[in-house]
């Protein structure tokens, strides 16, 4: 029986059979399963934007001699934000408190990285801001230190001169 793929994103630790000069191992990747995207479709990423990635349309289907391709995956966290559950001790002196709101993000290589929320000097707004300079962390203690927070989106603003009467 092939492997049935999730949606979401992953770390590969294979090359992708027939597609070996696109997707090799340790890279990081979007599954997608959805309408044209199915039965499975691997998308790479292009572009980061506020720490994280935008990944690359209209992707590679994954081959149907290829569909067990997808047990060699590492499923990753999604980046968002989160809350360390514990003191975050990193390089010679840096160290980050016990539920500190952090953003996790990846590499190209689907490394984890996290960047901590800061307010800025002097407040302006009451807003929280992320370095784009993270701390990379083993892939281990993203599930040892860090618990997933929710958060309101705004939905997207439409731009008035689109919108028909």
């Amino acid at each position: 029986m092939a492997f049935e793929y999730e949606p979401g994103i992953y770390r590969t630790t294979k090359y992708l059979p027939g597609n070996e000069a696109q997707v090799g191992p340790d890279q990081l990747i979007l599954i997608r399963t959805d309408g044209d995207f199915g039965p499975a479709s691997v998308l790479l990423p292009v572009a980061n934007t506020n720490n994280q990635w935008r990944f690359q349309m209209p992707g590679i289907k994954i081959p149907a001699t290829s569909l067990n391709w997808g047990e060699t995956l590492v499923k990753l966290h999604h980046e968002g934000f989160y809350r360390l559950t514990r003191e975050f001790t990193f390089g010679d002196k840096g160290k980050w408190i016990e539920n500190a709101i952090v953003q996790l993000g990846y590499t190209r290589k689907a490394e984890p990285i996290l960047f901590i929320a800061q307010r800025r000097s002097p407040l302006t707004s009451n807003e929280l801001w992320f370095s784009d300079k993270g701390v990379k962390i083993e892939s281990d203690q993203v599930d040892e230190m860090l618990q997933p927070l929710a958060w309101y989106q705004e939905p997207e603003k439409k731009d008035s001169t689109n919108q028909s009467n």
